[in-house]
Formats: structure tokens, C-alpha cells, sequence
């Protein structure tokens, strides 16, 4: 079993969504003997697709033929309670987002040796997490690709020369990613959102965990709800981090300065006000990007680097400047 059957030579895939994501889909299939269709309501998008000679469809001719397809591969953006997919489970046409797609493709050793996968997830904080990761790889001179949810799809880095992928991932790609087990995955934080598209917080949570599945599994314990996700994981190995003085097995804040109790005895690794990034969530931010990259032995030397060059995207807890002893932050980003 190589976990990859639904792609049998001739089968016929359905890709939901003609946007960055599904066309992702399209060229990573381009390659196998398997006949490929992308349904969308965006008929401009759809007619894009046809000029390259892909088969398109609307979703409800696609609903109408469900139970010809041997899978339906489909962007994050689709909930479950779409009626593509609705149509699909009832049929029991395997479901696959394109970050399981991209997960099993590497597992089978396709674009060579499978790639290391650190992910990062939560509600607030993924991409400033995941771009401190990536710059504490690459400090340490490790072969590291930034994508998911930030940059590129997964699917388009998997033919880059890369160890390591710093993976955002949001609870939708999480969703539709039941296989996947990353090297370490990061719940940063878990406060109710999407509850629209997943039909409670116990599910949107549930999504979330996913990132816990693997080797390592790290979570921000000052939130309960992440915390939870952390204690019910099944990773052989679990880290949690905080604001605070750290326990064993925890990174944290001591005297001002991180450190990491859980991957060594008490490693120093940077001050806490040499992160560029505002406040105590640029602490937490630091710490849980430190977390994953301390779970691939990246040395602490490298995360202050990193740390100190590192510049804060544009509106994400972004300084603007002191006036009359006040400190102005830009984080309307999260607005």
C-alpha cells in the first residue's frame, strides 16, 4: 500500500476550486496517467483552466457525475457542508486536501528522500511563527523551504531542493489532512473562529490537533484550549511554552531571557527584548517557532540570529514608533 491507490492509471480525480490552490493540483497530477477535472462556480477562473486544455465543470454537473471519480481532491476552502463534497462522503469518494495530497506524494519518496515537515497552526500567530521558523532553519544552514498557508502551496515546493519544510497550515488545509504527521506541529493558540465553515469549536479545535500528530507535538500552554489539544496528543514526545518561568519539559521566559527546558536541561537561547516583534505576542511567537526548531537540533546560537535579523511582516504587531513615552504597535492585521 503506498497510499496513493485513488491514483490508479486512468482514474478519474476531481479537483474542487480553480484558484492558486487547485491549479497547485493540476500540475502536480499533470505528471501521473490519471484524467483530471476542476469544477468552480468562478467561470472566469474555469475558463483559464480550459484555455490549457483542462476538463472543467460546474459543481452541480460535477455533483451530478459523482460516483465516477475515484477522488476528489479539493481547496481549502470548501467546507465539508459543500455540496460537491457533501455529494462525494455520501458516495464514499475518498476526500483529500492538497496538503494530504502533497503529504503522501512526499512520503513515497517521489521528489527524493521525504521531507521533514514542521507546521505551524493556531488562531492568531501563524505567520510570524512560521517566518521565524524558517529563519532559524536557515541560519543553521539547513535546506528550508517556507510554505502552506504563507508563500507557496505545498504541492509547488515539493520538486525544490529542501530537508525541511516550515509549513503554515490553517484549520481548513488541517481539515482535509488526515494522514498527516509532521516531524513537529505547533498549536500556538485555539480561540473560536471559522465556526461558520466547521460547524462548532469542537470541531474547528479538532482540526487544529491534527498538527500534533507526529513526532513532536508543541503547543502554547497559557491557552487552555491549546493546552488541552497538547495533554491529549499522541506525539511520543510533547513541548509545551509560556510567558513564564518554563517547568521541565517547557520552553519560557526566565529573567528576561528564553529558555528551553524541554529539549535540553536549561539552555539559554536569546533576551526576550532583542525580538523585533512587539510584545508578549512577539514572546510567544519566538518561543513556539524556537520550540520546533529546537525539535530538529537547530542550536541556540542560530535562533538569536535569526531572531535579531528577523523584520515583522507589514500590520502584524509591526512598530511604528514612541511618542510621549508610548509605544505604537501596528497589528491591525488581526483586526
Amino acid at each position: 500500500m503506498t497510499g496513493l491507490e485513488p491514483l490508479a492509471p486512468g482514474a478519474q480525480i476531481l479537483v474542487t476550486g480553480a484558484g492558486i490552490t487547485g491549479r497547485a493540483v493540476v500540475s502536480a497530477l499533470s505528471s501521473w496517467d490519471v484524467h483530471v477535472a476542476v469544477c468552480d462556480d468562478n467561470m472566469s477562473a474555469l475558463d483559464a483552466l480550459s484555455r490549457n486544455g483542462i476538463r472543467t465543470l460546474a459543481p452541480a454537473d460535477a455533483v451530478a457525475a459523482i460516483g465516477g471519480y475515484a477522488l476528489v481532491v479539493t481547496s481549502p476552502g470548501f467546507p465539508p457542508t459543500a455540496p460537491v463534497l457533501a455529494a462525494a462522503a455520501a458516495a464514499e469518494v475518498p476526500i483529500w486536501g492538497d496538503v494530504e495530497l502533497a503529504w503522501r506524494l512526499d512520503a513515497t519518496g517521489r521528489y527524493g528522500p521525504p521531507r521533514r515537515w514542521l507546521v505551524v497552526t493556531g488562531t492568531n500567530g501563524k505567520t510570524t511563527t512560521t517566518s521565524m521558523l524558517h529563519a532559524m532553519l536557515v541560519a543553521d544552514g539547513r535546506r528550508a523551504v517556507l510554505c502552506g498557508n504563507i508563500g507557496e502551496p505545498v504541492l509547488d515546493v515539493l520538486s525544490q531542493p529542501a530537508d525541511l519544510l516550515a509549513v503554515e497550515l490553517s484549520s481548513f488545509q488541517l481539515h482535509w489532512a488526515p494522514s498527516l504527521r509532521p516531524e513537529a506541529g505547533a498549536v500556538l493558540n485555539v480561540a473560536e473562529d471559522h465556526l461558520d465553515w466547521h460547524g462548532s469549536f469542537a470541531a474547528y479545535a479538532a482540526a487544529k490537533a491534527r498538527a500534533l500528530g507526529g513526532r513532536v507535538a508543541v503547543a502554547g500552554v497559557d491557552d487552555a484550549p491549546a493546552a488541552a489539544l497538547l495533554a491529549a496528543a499522541p506525539a511520543g514526545v510533547k513541548a509545551g511554552f509560556r510567558l513564564g518561568e518554563p517547568s521541565p519539559g517547557e520552553l519560557g521566559v526566565r529573567d528576561g531571557r528564553l529558555v528551553d527546558r524541554a529539549f535540553a536541561d536549561d539552555l539559554d537561547l536569546c533576551a526576550a527584548e532583542a525580538i523585533p516583534v512587539a510584545g508578549p505576542v512577539g514572546v510567544l511567537d519566538a518561543l513556539g517557532a524556537a520550540a520546533l526548531a529546537r525539535a530538529v537540533d537547530v542550536p541556540a546560537a542560530a535562533i538569536a540570529s535569526a531572531l535579531a535579523a528577523f523584520r515583522v511582516g507589514r500590520h502584524r504587531a509591526e512598530p511604528v514608533g514612541v511618542v510621549a513615552g508610548v509605544r505604537y504597535v501596528d497589528d491591525s492585521k488581526a483586526t
